[in-house]
């Protein structure tokens, strides 16, 4: 997508888009704010002329992004395991670029290496390993893109405490942030843009 569709003020200092990869849940979620969230976290990702890059198909907040992303003119890829392609496969999804792999491994593995930025709203176990898989790259110093956990009405409240017991117990120690915090998905994406994109 063009810089000419992106509203102004996106300091692109001749960086193409984004792609921010986004994780979240498959299941139906029963929050009307979250589901709000994941629909303004891919508005967002359309507007501000970024790539999506997810876990591909159609299904609970995952499709609520996807479809959000694609209503504002988002080109969108998703990287799925065959055998998650074959279960989800009757479920509309918006037009996409689809990588499949073999291995959940393996679409972490694709994620990783393709993404500028993360963005992680609320979601279950495979949402909880792709965040802990991120961060766990940064803190080894494997990689360096930043990681924002979207925390609409506090949901990320005991995984952050737990990080910061830890931490405490010098269990956990880094000169540098390994993950960042957002309140709602405006903050997520204007920090996913302070520090990935250059100042023009």
């Amino acid at each position: 997508m063009s810089s000419t569709t992106v509203e102004a003020g996106l300091p692109r200092g001749g960086r193409g888009p984004l792609e921010i990869c986004v994780f979240c849940g498959a299941g139906r979620c029963n929050s009307p704010s979250i589901v709000a969230a994941a629909r303004a976290t891919g508005s967002l990702i359309g507007r501000r002329g970024h790539r999506l890059l997810y876990g591909g198909g159609g299904s609970g907040l995952m499709g609520e992004v996807a479809w959000a992303a694609a209503e504002h003119g988002a080109s969108i890829r998703g990287v799925i395991p065959h055998f998650l392609y074959e279960r989800e496969r009757a479920i509309a999804a918006p037009a996409q670029e689809l990588h499949l792999t073999d291995t959940l491994l393996k679409r972490k593995e694709h994620m990783l290496r393709s993404a500028d930025v993360f963005l992680a709203l609320p979601g279950g176990f495979g949402t909880l390993d792709e965040i802990l898989e991120v961060i766990s790259a940064t803190y080894l110093g494997v990689h360096a893109k930043p990681m924002i956990i979207v925390n609409p009405d506090g949901v990320w409240d005991g995984f952050i405490a737990l990080v910061e017991t830890l931490a405490g117990l010098d269990l956990i120690t880094s000169p540098t942030p390994v993950f960042h915090t957002a309140d709602s998905p405006e903050e997520a994406m204007a920090l996913a843009e302070r520090l990935t994109l250059p100042v023009a």
